[in-house]
Formats: C-alpha cells, sequence, structure tokens
C-alpha cells in the first residue's frame, strides 16, 4: 500500500496546542490539511509553534475543526541562524513596517522592534496592529521553514530600544558608515544587533547615541534607500556574515 504523501506546507500550531505528543491544529490550518493538501488518516505533516521545534507528525484525528496529530519527532532550531539576528527600525509608515516582517522573517531576524525616533511619522504602534504584524511573522515562519517566531515589539525611544536589545555586535546603517567586512562577526559572541533609521534617517544626536553604545556605521553603497529597502539590505549582509562565522567554526 503506497504511503500517504506529506504536505510540503509547514503548519503553524500555537504553544498552548501541543500537548505531551499530540498536537492539535486550529480550525484554518485543520483546513488547509484536510481540504487543500487533501490528508487523511495517517498522513504525514510538519508543523512548528514557534518555540524552536519543528514537529514531524502522523495525521491521528482528521477533524476540519481540530485536527489532531502524534509527534513523530522534534527537530530543535530548524531552519534558524547559527546566531541570534536582533533589528531595531526607525518606526516607518504601517505599510513599510509590513514589508520590514514579511521579508526580514523569513531571511531569520530573531526579533523586529520598530522605534519611534525624532523623525518618524507616526507614535508607537499599538495591539491591534502589533498583532497584525505578528500575523505577518508567522507567515513568514511558514512559508521559510523555520521553528522559532521572531518577537515584533514597539519602543518609544532609541535610547530604551538599545538598553532592551541585549547583548551582541551592534551595526547601524549609515550613509557615512563603511562597508560590512564579511568576517567581522565573531565566535563565541556570534549574536548581532543592527539599527536602521526611519525615512529621513537618524538624526544627529540619534546618531550619538547609536555610536555612544558601541553601534559601527554601515554603509549601504551611494543610492538613497526607503527604511525597509535599508533594513533588508543590512539583514542580508549581516545574515551572510553570520552564515559564514557559523561555517568557519565547523
Amino acid at each position: 500500500m503506497t504511503e500517504p504523501r506529506r504536505p510540503d506546507t509547514l503548519f503553524w500550531v500555537e504553544p498552548s496546542r501541543v500537548v505531551a505528543d499530540t498536537i492539535t491544529l486550529d480550525p484554518g490550518e485543520s483546513h488547509h490539511l484536510l481540504r487543500v493538501h487533501r490528508a487523511e488518516r495517517g498522513t504525514p505533516f510538519e508543523a512548528t509553534d514557534g518555540t524552536g521545534f519543528l514537529y514531524r507528525c502522523r495525521l491521528t484525528e482528521p477533524s476540519s475543526k481540530a485536527a489532531r496529530g502524534e509527534v513523530l519527532e522534534r527537530v530543535e532550531d530548524a531552519g534558524e541562524l547559527p546566531g541570534l539576528l536582533r533589528v531595531l527600525v526607525g518606526l516607518p509608515d504601517t505599510r513599510a513596517a509590513e514589508t520590514v516582517v514579511e521579508h526580514a522573517v523569513p531571511l531569520g531576524v530573531s526579533g523586529i522592534v520598530f522605534v519611534t525616533c525624532e523623525r518618524s511619522p507616526r507614535a508607537p504602534l499599538g495591539a491591534s496592529r502589533l498583532e497584525r504584524l505578528r500575523r505577518l511573522a508567522i507567515a513568514g515562519v511558514k512559508q521559510s521553514r523555520r521553528s522559532r517566531l521572531p518577537g515584533i515589539e514597539t519602543s518609544e525611544s532609541l535610547p530604551a530600544a538599545i538598553s532592551a536589545a541585549g547583548q551582541g555586535q551592534r551595526f547601524a546603517a549609515d550613509p557615512g558608515g563603511t562597508p560590512l567586512e564579511q568576517d567581522k562577526l565573531r565566535r563565541p559572541q556570534l549574536e548581532a544587533i543592527i539599527a536602521v533609521g526611519p525615512p529621513g534617517g537618524f538624526t544627529a544626536s540619534e546618531s550619538e547615541v547609536l555610536a555612544g553604545a558601541d553601534f559601527s556605521f554601515i554603509s549601504l553603497g551611494n543610492n538613497r534607500l526607503t527604511t525597509e529597502t535599508a533594513t533588508l539590505a543590512l539583514v542580508c549582509e549581516v545574515r551572510k556574515a553570520m552564515i559564514l562565522a557559523g561555517l568557519r567554526d565547523i
């Protein structure tokens, strides 16, 4: 008898719905598994709850409202970078913030903080907007087959965001900076924090705050970039350096 074909989609399960060796999908994910992929009892599938595990499962209860699966294997940190990459972004407009989340999450960032800077066009993000960005982050985790859901937060000031960012090598996008050297990241501290200004960039006083917090200023070339483009460009630069640093340790 032919084994059921495993769907190539990674399914999302809330952490509270993982109990021992059983996961229970919500109605939306259950519908996708059963109706779109035509899964039946015994079909293998993979899911994540964003806490660092990819679950390899077998469908045991094909309910359209609460499909259940038996966890056969847990793979820790599947699809993750070899280190932590946190992003501080000067708060742009709504669509630009969504673009940052949609594209930075598949690139492996571990957290995004939208910072209200002196040139930000709006106040800190509210609960409903943060929830919308969290849903976009979940979609990015599924699409890229990651196992950790990045935190999406907001901060009322750059000093507060830097203070809460934790340890790691620090890089800020700045037209007057120097290109990032690909061997810049070091072990054992394979963690990085990057900062990108809002539309119009960081002010002189904010640049002083960054310099005082040991940020290295990185040039992204001669073109004028939007906040979202600069964020993704710097994420890619640091991501590549991080991967190379990880490979050097193997």
